[in-house]
Formats: structure tokens, C-alpha cells, sequence
């Protein structure tokens, strides 16, 4: 816990841990208000846009929204965050105070997990405020966010989208950690979602395809959204589950490995 709390205060110390968030609240509005004006221009765009405007599918389309761009910034800001820890040699100050390379590596991701747990919840709200009120703008009747057949839904989808968020966030920041780079974490997401986009207009069988990552966690919010605490999540859920713990657990074995100059 003390790690996780000198983490903590180091990171919010940084520039980053505030213009991460705020570029994505920037993308979400920007976005929902082209959706917004598009919904008035035509009959036929209104109709295209409605479900992303109106609950409860709007409940979805954000939090798939939100994975994607969460899951690429959240991949660069934890991959700055680690490359910085060899550059910087923040780690080898820690291991010259004795402090365990297991538990230091554990402890920074965990910090980095917290805040981007915050800042998805944030963010979420965020998106829910912005659609009620682009929705009213463009004419499209929103409804009531909360008036769900299930509303036991809605925290177990933001709960799954937080989850798949951080599965993200550990693959970046593991490569990044092991690569020594800032730019190879991210890349390597960027490159998973495209990836799987490409692989999955091709003759890939879907069975296979559920075991990669981003569209494991693809699956988890959306099956999530649509069932809540079911055990139709069983699947994405320990999919998900594993790819964050192997990440977290090469991150951690390379820094215990690691020789420090």
C-alpha cells in the first residue's frame, strides 16, 4: 500500500495524468455534437444516429466508444509512465533504496489502475450528460438513462468497461516496460485493434477470434450491457482477466530480472 501511495503521488504530479482525460472528454463531445448535427440534417441520418443517441442502446455505444479511445490513450499515458521509470531511472533509485522489484512494478501499475478507473468513471458520466443534452439539441428524444428493463446493467457494464480499460492499459504498459519505450506500448494496442478489425473480415473463425484481446473485451462490455451479471460474461470476463495478469506478471518478472547500471 505504501508503494501504491508514493505512485499515486508521483503521478498526479504529472501533466499527463490530466490532459489524458481531458482529451478524451474533448473527443466524446466532439463527437457526439457531429452525431448531434448529423441527427438534424436528414431523415435517413437521423434514423442511423437515433440508437446512439437514445438509452437505453446508448448505454452501449458509449462504453464501446469509450474502450476504444480509452483504451489507446490509457495504453500511451501507462506507457510514458513506464518507459520514464528506466529513463528517468526513477526504478533504480527505488531498488538503490531496497525496495522489492516485484512490489515496486505491481505497485506503479496498480497506481496507474486507480486513476484510470477514476478517469472511466468520469468519463462516463461525462458521456451520459453529453448525450442527454446533444440528443435534445438534435431533436432526438433521449429517454430516460436509468428507465432499463435491467437496470442492474448499466454498473456491471461500467464495471466490465473498466476492467477491459485496464487490460488495455497493462498491455501497454508492459511492453513499454520491457521495450524501454513510451511509443512501443501504444503501438502495440493500435496495432491489436486494427488487427483484429482486419481479422475479422477475413475467413478467421469467430470461435478463435474471442480469444484476442480487444475483442475479448469488445464482447465483455457489450455482453455486459446486454444481460448485466450473467454468466454469458464467463468467457470475455477470464479472457480479459488473463491477458491483464500475464502482462502485469512479465512486467514484473522482467523487472526482477532486469540488471539496473
Amino acid at each position: 500500500m505504501r508503494l501504491v501511495t508514493a505512485s499515486l503521488l508521483k503521478l498526479v504530479r504529472r501533466p499527463a495524468t490530466v490532459r489524458a482525460p481531458l482529451v478524451l472528454a474533448a473527443l466524446i463531445v466532439l463527437i457526439y455534437l457531429s452525431i448531434g448535427m448529423s441527427a438534424g440534417t436528414n431523415p435517413e441520418a437521423r434514423a442511423g444516429v437515433e440508437p446512439m443517441l437514445a438509452f437505453p442502446d446508448a448505454h452501449v455505444t458509449l462504453a464501446s466508444m469509450l474502450l476504444m479511445f480509452s483504451g489507446i490513450v490509457g495504453a500511451s499515458y501507462a506507457g510514458a509512465v513506464a518507459a520514464s521509470e528506466w529513463s528517468w531511472s526513477t526504478f533504480r533509485t527505488a531498488l538503490a533504496r531496497g525496495e522489492s522489484r516485484v512490489r515496486y512494478v505491481t505497485g506503479l501499475f496498480v497506481a496507474i489502475a486507480l486513476l484510470t478507473l477514476v478517469a472511466w468513471l468520469a468519463l462516463y458520466v461525462l458521456g451520459i450528460g453529453v448525450i442527454v443534452l446533444v440528443s435534445s439539441l438534435g431533436g432526438v428524444p433521449a429517454g430516460d438513462p436509468f428507465s432499463l428493463a435491467n437496470p442492474a446493467a448499466i454498473p456491471v457494464m461500467i464495471a466490465s468497461g473498466g476492467w477491459a480499460v485496464l487490460m488495455l492499459v497493462g498491455i501497454g504498459f508492459a511492453v513499454s516496460f520491457v521495450s524501454r519505450s513510451a511509443v512501443a506500448g501504444v503501438a502495440t494496442v493500435v496495432a491489436l485493434v486494427f488487427i483484429e478489425q482486419f481479422a475479422a473480415m477475413t475467413s478467421i473463425p469467430v470461435e478463435l477470434l474471442r480469444f484476442a484481446p480487444m475483442t475479448a473485451a469488445a464482447s465483455l462490455v457489450s455482453t455486459a450491457g446486454d444481460v448485466g451479471l450473467d454468466a454469458a460474461i464467463g468467457v470475455p470476463l477470464a479472457v480479459t482477466t488473463i491477458y491483464l495478469l500475464l502482462a502485469i506478471g512479465i512486467a514484473a518478472a522482467v523487472g526482477r530480472r532486469a540488471q539496473v547500471a
